[in-house]
Order: C-alpha cells, then sequence, then structure tokens
C-alpha cells in the first residue's frame, strides 16, 4: 500500500511542504472549527479508524472527514472519480535487527529498531463514486459558559492551576503550575479551553510525566518546537471534545510568518512534533471517564 520513493525529496520534506503551503495560503492547519462542521475527526470509514499525528492536521483541511484507499473502495463496490489524485497518509514502517545484526521480523527478537517514513494516498468521500456515506447531524453551537466535559478532564488530569482577572496564561516548569485569566476574558468559552489545553500541552513535557526539554528560551529552536507541540496537544484534543480552536490573533500573520521560518528550517520538526503531541494528548485523555 506504501508508495515507491521516485525522487531524492524525503518524505519528512514532503510532508512539511504541504504544511507550509498550507500556512504560506493564510491557514494553520492545527485550528479547526469543528462545532459549525459535522463535527467528525478525520477518519478511514472502511476501518472506522481515525488518523492521528500529521495525518490528523492535514486530512483536517478537507470538509469531508471521511476516507478511502483505493482498494477499500473497490473492495466496496465504489470507483473514483476521474482526476482525483488521493491525499497523503504518512506512517512509520520499522525495521528490526537481532543481537548478530541480521534481519528479524519479530519485534521482541529485536536489539535495534530503525523506523524509516513512508506514505501511500487515499480518497476523501467527494471523490468517491458507488457508496453511500454515512454523516451525523451538525451539533448545535454551544453558549458561552463552563462545558462539564471539560471541567471533568481538566480536573482529571490533576493539574495545578492558578487563575486570576489579569495577566497572560502560561505554563512554569520551576514551579509546575498553569496561570489562567478567567474565562470570562476571553472571547468565547471554546477559546478558553483551547488555550487551557495549550498550556496543559506544557504541562505533560515536565519531567515527571513526558519529560519533555522545556529549557528553550524565547525565539529559541527549542522554544519554537515546545510551542508546536503544545498547539498540535491542544488541537488533539479539542478535536476529541469537539471544541473550536480556529480563534484568529490579532497578529495573526506574524504567527504563521513564525511557524513557516521555523520549519524551513527544519524539515523533520512538523513529524516529530505531532509525534511528541499526539503522546501529549493522549496523557491528558488517559484519565477521563
Amino acid at each position: 500500500m506504501s508508495s515507491a520513493f521516485k525522487s531524492k525529496v524525503s518524505v519528512f520534506e514532503i510532508a512539511t511542504k504541504r504544511i507550509i503551503d498550507l500556512l504560506e495560503s493564510g491557514v494553520a492547519p492545527w485550528k479547526k472549527s469543528w462545532s459549525s462542521s459535522i463535527g467528525l475527526s478525520p477518519m478511514n470509514y472502511d476501518s472506522k479508524r481515525c488518523y492521528s499525528g500529521i495525518n490528523f492536521f492535514l486530512l483536517s483541511m478537507l470538509d469531508d472527514p471521511y476516507f478511502m484507499t483505493f482498494n477499500q473502495v473497490k473492495k466496496n463496490g465504489g470507483s473514483i472519480k476521474k482526476g482525483a489524485k488521493g491525499e497523503v497518509v504518512f506512517y512509520w514502517q520499522w525495521t528490526y535487527y537481532d543481537a548478530n545484526g541480521k534481519l528479524t521480523k519479530s519485534e521482541d527478537d529485536a536489539e535495534r529498531k530503525i523506523p524509516t517514513l513512508k506514505y501511500y494516498r487515499v480518497f476523501n468521500a467527494p471523490d468517491i463514486e458507488g457508496i453511500n456515506f454515512d454523516y451525523p447531524k451538525p451539533e448545535p453551537l454551544r453558549p458561552n459558559e463552563k462545558y462539564e466535559a471539560c471541567e471533568e478532564l481538566i480536573g482529571s488530569t490533576g493539574a495545578k492551576i492558578e487563575y486570576s482577572d489579569n495577566g497572560q496564561p502560561f505554563y512554569s516548569p520551576t514551579e509546575d503550575f498553569i496561570h489562567m485569566p478567567v474565562i470570562g476574558r476571553f472571547e468565547n468559552s471554546d477559546a478558553y479551553y483551547s488555550t487551557l489545553l495549550h498550556e496543559l500541552g506544557h504541562w505533560t513535557g515536565a519531567d515527571s510525566r513526558l519529560n519533555r526539554d522545556l529549557s528553550g528560551l524565547f525565539g529559541s529552536n527549542k522554544y519554537s518546537k515546545e510551542e508546536l507541540i503544545a498547539e498540535l496537544t491542544s488541537a488533539f484534543v479539542c478535536a476529541e471534545l469537539k471544541l473550536d480552536n480556529d480563534a484568529v490573533t490579532s497578529d495573526h500573520a506574524s504567527y504563521l510568518a513564525g511557524w513557516i521560518k521555523v520549519l524551513k528550517g527544519d524539515s523533520k520538526l512538523v513529524i516529530t512534533a505531532s509525534s511528541a503531541a499526539q503522546k501529549a494528548a493522549n496523557y491528558i485523555l488517559s484519565n477521563r471517564n
């Protein structure tokens, strides 16, 4: 199902170019309005498995959440519309070596594991004919108030959160607490929770949790990577909770320009940050009832 490499361009560069193209068009692919859409994360319609990591963000840019491979479409009696090119889905393929340095198919016997990033293509539902897709009804917009499911999730993390009527939201690694303005300081409830989940993303990186490097100073590559991880973590959890995280800041243009600069300097960043963010999101969601 994977595509053979036909050029010297690495899969990392393919993924990064896709993200940069979106940013240069004025779109941050981790910003998404869920309440005004069908409310589903992108998923494989045949297996009903949701896409994760970098694939989540890339496929979320399409309005329809359903995707299938060519073989799945054929198996279900459908066909691909003429001219449809499909979307790229990235995955890791692992190669295992035993203690003698020989290839082995058993992960249990492996002394060394080497990952290779590869990809295949899927087709979006509007490009598929002959299959009747079943869609749920969109959820209505919710009022500006605290959401019970969000409060329960945040409480289940055990994170120390201090609220005030002023100041900016931040996470303090040295004191291990989150500072948050009260909900009334935000334009709406979804903006409040998406911001809080961003700070919880940083919180997961503490030594006692996922043990990421939180030592980066403002403007450094370490700082930029951790900020991207927190952004993506918030996006993952917002999607799970059906929260909008598409609020546009007053400095939206410079925000996008900053990410373009960072990503152009490190072709692997978007993949590694997406992977770290998926772990962080799973950590936040792990104690949910």
